[in-house]
């Protein structure tokens, strides 16, 4: 094996992150936003909607981290 193979990259990271607490901020973070725009519009549908769109903002944010 070349050396400098063994400490090289991947090339592609993985979708979710690895650590328990990264996964622990992301998910409050989708059930938090789901569910203030819940309580504040009454509609679930966009609050489904919004609740995805922060939750993949922050596995996106949690990754560069």
């Amino acid at each position: 094996m070349d050396r400098g193979l063994r400490n090289s990259h991947p090339r592609y990271r993985k979708l979710l992150p690895d650590d328990w607490v990264e996964r622990l901020i992301v998910v409050m973070l989708f059930a938090v936003s789901t569910v203030g725009v819940f309580v504040l519009t009454g509609a679930f549908v966009p609050a489904l909607a919004v609740g995805l769109l922060v939750g993949a903002v922050a596995i996106g944010v949690v990754e560069v981290l």
